[in-house]
């Protein structure tokens, strides 16, 4: 049993570090808009469109692999510790078949990724030619996804926190010598490079802990087997890819308005998604914190370890949108070199500092119904609110209206603000509830 304030500090030492790793997730493709935006700012378009199916399959597999992090924390917080790795292990199974499966669909479908959507091909093929070269790196970066949920399922987040800086290093100097001469594509290949790094870094550095065999990372396999790991990653997988495939047709609906819309939509969309990072350091915490309680059979545990950190999501989502606001004029010049477009950008950046509280809160309520084992629920909450609402009010507000990219950020206020509110009364209404104790 824990005070709120004991509980705020547990919860916020573990969202630290790694709201650190996800930022740095999220570090890198700032960087590479950054770069693009400076050295080739022709050619932001063909990277915006080809990170929107890259998106789609990254945050998928990320939902698939959220079976780890739930469920190595529930054996964690049982006493069952080499449980827990047998979750990592067959993670990296499913990690490795998934990258694999996006290979193979983003090479197969080339341009028509784009042309189906009405993109120009001009427009269509070098995205696809961007994408193509980002996908070989997706089977990296799950690989690191999955190690990364381990070690903050057992509360040691600090080493994929180093090696994820350590992987912006190499992102930023890859950046650097690449775009100048090869523009978006260099970028890609930049960002292979910092996956490779990730991969290889976090899971070397696991596999020498001291205490390998303990955390069943090394020697026999016992655990929970492949059936409840995807239990839980299958309804997340398709609550996150209808939420960035609802994203991602965003960006076609603007790639559909012409160059300068999308490239500006692009970087508003990476700004937030940078914040939202943040609030996914403390969704995670939220989550580890709220299984762990499950995993000891604390009903009000686990419901103050989630409202605790949906209320420091809120806070912290509302804070950085503060400062935002104020340095709206600095981030558009650093986004871009193209004066009228970083005018655009700083213009529209109200509307990103709004968007961010419910939708910070939204995925904390989320990670925390998952981890108390209320898996499809959220799912349907964000099919209804971001892939029927969002995209429908979005195109309504961006073409019918003429609205342009304020009708799309207008499109994504009210969607995630409909499923902050609805998730966070499902996490009210199963207060008292847990998921059937698993034996052995």
């Amino acid at each position: 049993m824990f005070g709120l304030r004991s509980l705020a500090w547990r919860l916020l030492r573990l969202a630290g570090p790694v709201a650190l790793a996800r930022l740095g997730i999220m570090g890198m493709g700032v960087v590479d808009v950054m770069v693009v935006g400076q050295f080739r700012p022709r050619e932001l378009p063909h990277q915006a469109l080809a990170w929107a199916p890259i998106s789609v399959l990254l945050v998928t597999g990320l939902g698939l692999l959220t079976g780890v992090q739930v469920l190595a924390a529930r054996e964690f917080g049982a006493g069952r510790p080499e449980a827990a790795g047998a979750t990592w292990r067959r993670g990296l199974v499913v990690a490795t078949l998934a990258g694999i499966g996006a290979i193979a669909c983003i090479w197969a479908l080339g341009p028509r990724l784009f042309t189906l959507f009405g993109i120009e091909p001009v427009l269509a093929v070098p995205a696809a030619q961007v994408a193509r070269v980002l996908a070989l790196s997706l089977p990296l970066h799950f690989h690191y996804v999955v190690t990364a949920f381990f070690l903050e399922s057992i509360q040691r987040p600090l080493t994929s926190v180093v090696v994820m800086w350590g992987a912006n290093i190499v992102n930023l100097v890859l950046n650097l010598v690449l775009v100048p001469e090869f523009g978006a594509l260099g970028s890609a290949w930049a960002t292979g490079g910092a996956r490779l790094v990730l991969a290889c870094g976090v899971v070397a550095w696991l596999l020498r802990f001291a205490d390998a065999f303990e955390l069943g990372v090394r020697g026999p396999v016992s655990g929970p087997g492949y059936r409840e790991l995807l239990g839980v990653g299958s309804a997340a997988a398709v609550s996150h890819a209808a939420e960035a495939g609802a994203f991602s047709g965003m960006t076609m609906i603007a790639g559909r308005l012409g160059a300068s819309e999308v490239a500006a939509y692009q970087i508003l969309l990476n700004l937030l998604a940078l914040m939202f990072m943040a609030a996914l350091g403390i969704s995670a915490a939220a989550a580890v914190l709220t299984a762990e309680a499950v995993g000891r059979r604390d009903a009000d545990g686990a419901t103050r370890a989630s409202f605790v950190g949906l209320a420091l999501s809120l806070a912290f989502a509302a804070a950085a949108g503060l400062v935002i606001l104020a340095l709206a004029g600095q981030l558009g010049r650093a986004y871009t070199a193209d004066a009228l477009l970083a005018a655009q950008v700083a213009g529209l950046l109200w509307l990103v500092a709004l968007i961010m509280p419910p939708d910070a809160g939204q995925a904390v309520a989320a990670a925390a119904l998952r981890a108390r084992g209320d898996n499809w629920f959220p799912t349907v909450s964000h099919l209804v609110a971001y892939a029927v609402v969002m995209p429908l009010l979005g195109f309504i507000l961006a073409e019918r209206q003429a609205q342009g990219v304020r009708g799309l950020l207008l499109a994504i206020l009210g969607a995630s603000v409909l499923s902050c509110g609805v998730l966070s009364a499902r996490t009210w209404m199963l207060r008292s509830a847990l998921p059937q104790a698993k034996r052995g």
